[in-house]
């Protein structure tokens, strides 16, 4: 038997449920049919994809590896199937699909996409570079918008080319009533509890380095999504290490690092085959995002500088 996209839709049905009883009832067939399937499977494999116990399914190793190439190809197999649908049907405008790796600039990007009454992108996100650069190759989207350590270069996948849109200096993310200043020198904040974004390349080395060069050892990082971060940064349980990019709630305020020992780049991916045209307006719109997001920054700077220099001119109560 030879290996079938549906195939592939059942092992990870199987593998997302647990159960062949409640995979058999979300694919609409009988449990046995099912249960002979997944034997063809093993068979076509050379080995079986799932354990069975008293706890359900669970996939082996040689499930693991299926499933991690499933999750690329039905993806794109899917997107194949809704272009193809498209262009049998004639619709000349599809929606760009855009995904973010990192990137605290996807918002901008795709609003700057969607000016002028062009259709709004789509947008997801995705949790690693490689896996988004291949799934860009594959074609299960159309452009990837990557964030990474400075130090770093995007992933060298075959048909996906890479531009720059820019790099900056990471700046730290402390509670508006924080002693240090607007800029500081990152020595300044060694007693402090860091928290940083998870899946940043060799950012978290590159940070320990630098903290090494200004002569402290920090405790290790913690990780966790921007939401969160910020919440820890708001009750002063940490600071944040971030991108110089996106708006902050009330109660944070970002802190420039002198001699700016950490930068953070920004990378726009797009197929070998898109057009030029679409490439170049791409690019105009990331970097377009990124101009505005660093020119919101430092309008936000100044207000604080001013809010802050009003404060200190209250009285005490």
């Amino acid at each position: 038997m030879d290996l079938e996209v549906r195939h592939l839709r059942t092992v990870a049905t199987v593998a997302s449920l647990g159960s062949i009883t409640k995979a058999a009832a979300a694919l609409g067939i009988a449990q046995p049919a099912l249960s002979a399937q997944l034997s063809r499977i093993d068979r076509a494999l050379g080995g079986p994809v799932f354990v069975r116990d008293h706890r359900g399914v669970r996939p082996t190793p040689l499930g693991m590896l299926v499933l991690d190439r499933a999750s690329t190809l039905l993806p794109a197999v899917d997107a194949l199937l809704q272009d193809a649908r498209r262009v049998a049907s004639g619709d000349p405008a599809p929606t760009l699909r855009v995904t973010s790796a990192g990137s605290a600039l996807a918002g901008r990007f795709v609003a700057r996409l969607a000016r002028g009454g062009a259709t709004p992108p789509t947008l997801r996100a995705a949790g690693e570079c490689c896996r988004a650069a291949d799934e860009l190759s594959a074609g299960a989207h159309d452009v990837v918008l990557a964030g990474m350590c400075g130090d770093a270069l995007p992933p060298g996948t075959p048909g996906v080319h890479w531009r720059l849109v820019g790099t900056d200096a990471v700046h730290v993310l402390v509670r508006d009533d924080h002693t240090c200043g607007d800029e500081a020198d990152l020595a300044e904040l060694a007693g402090e509890r860091w928290v940083k974004g998870a899946g940043d390349s060799c950012f978290a080395a590159c940070f320990l380095r630098a903290c090494a060069r200004a002569g402290f050892a920090p405790p290790t990082p913690s990780e966790c999504d921007r939401a969160t971060g910020l919440e820890l940064v708001r009750a002063g349980a940490a600071v944040a290490l971030a991108q110089p990019f996106g708006a902050l709630p009330p109660g944070v305020r970002p802190v420039a690092l002198r001699g700016a020992p950490l930068t953070w780049s920004t990378w726009l991916g797009v197929h070998d085959d898109a057009p030029e045209g679409l490439r170049t307006r791409l690019l105009a719109a990331a970097r377009d995002a990124r101009r505005d997001e660093l020119a919101g920054l430092a309008a936000r700077r100044r207000d604080g500088s001013e809010t802050a220099a009003g404060r200190d001119a209250r009285p005490a109560v």
